[in-house]
């Protein structure tokens, strides 16, 4: 049985921002405080980092800085997953700089080609993110994103590399289309996580065999907690952006422990669960040895 003090946390999907942030490394000395020892780290858009260039080389540049990062809050300690990929926001901002759309689509693709090698290679562990807008958009502009995530999820399974997607928030169909494509894909579903994945997203996911990381918002979950297959299975995150302007959004890594003690506290989680989650789910999902 696990006891409280023995308990260890980890964070399934946080970006860092070395330029205008905390930094990994002061992100991860903040966490590992508060008993972290794993973080999946991934990368930003090329103009979070003051890269003004949006084009390949720009994205090369940020793919390297985050690269660094990763590095980075390996050396304070923390066992990190290093992603990076082409967010499907991305298509929308590039396309409304005055790209043309064609432009964007092979764009992404590249981007997706250079990092498959990357994870190939073993320099880094996974690509992410990419995936589907969760916002209204135009249909071309959709369909770019879907193309750039098709390909990816291609390169993910013939490298033997990890995935991050953002998907909408739609129930149940968004775990039902998605499954659509990962079967003719071929790819194996452990290797594919759905982010900051609300509860009965979740649910659909892990009982088709996807990893999934759920919020680390207090009322999130304590819904979460009390599904017991989810909380069997999921992992948590903070999503947090590391930008000084939005402070804490989604959330702080070490506020997000907080809320998982509060929990206990309240008799919502056992430590058990807990254990399960920030341990044994992290250690199988991405691969890693459990270290502190």
């Amino acid at each position: 049985m696990a006891r409280l003090e023995d308990l260890r946390f980890a964070d399934a999907h946080v970006h860092s921002n070395p330029v205008n942030g905390l930094g990994a490394a002061e992100i991860a000395k903040r966490f590992k405080r508060k008993g972290g020892w794993f973080i999946a780290l991934v990368g930003l858009s090329p103009w979070h980092y003051n890269i003004e260039e949006k084009n390949y080389n720009g994205y090369v540049k940020a793919i390297q800085l985050h690269i660094r990062e990763c590095r980075t809050a390996a050396t304070q300690g923390l066992q990190v997953a290093c992603f990076a990929g082409f967010h499907p926001a991305d298509v929308d901002k590039l396309v409304s700089a005055g790209k043309h759309p064609e432009e964007v689509f092979y764009l992404g693709l590249r981007v997706v080609e250079y990092v498959g090698k990357l994870c190939r290679d073993g320099i880094i562990d996974g690509i992410g993110e990419v995936g589907r807008q969760h916002y209204r958009t135009s249909p071309d502009r959709f369909a770019i994103a879907i193309s750039i995530m098709l390909r990816a999820l291609e390169i993910a399974r013939d490298n033997d590399c990890l995935v991050h997607l953002h998907l909408e928030n739609a129930g149940p169909v968004t775990v039902l289309t998605l499954d659509e494509v990962v079967e003719r894909i071929g790819i194996d579903r452990g290797k594919v996580f759905l982010h900051h994945a609300k509860p009965n997203i979740g649910l659909e996911a892990v009982k088709r065999g996807y990893q999934v990381t759920i919020p680390g918002h207090k009322e999130t979950l304590r819904y979460a907690f009390n599904v017991k297959e989810l909380a069997e299975n999921m992992l948590i995150e903070s999503d947090y952006i590391d930008d000084p302007r939005r402070p804490c959004v989604s959330s702080c890594p070490w506020d997000v422990v907080d809320r998982e003690l509060e929990l206990v506290k309240e008799g919502v989680v056992d430590e058990d669960t807990l254990y399960k989650i920030n341990i044994d789910n992290v250690v199988k999902a991405y691969g890693v040895e459990y270290k502190v």
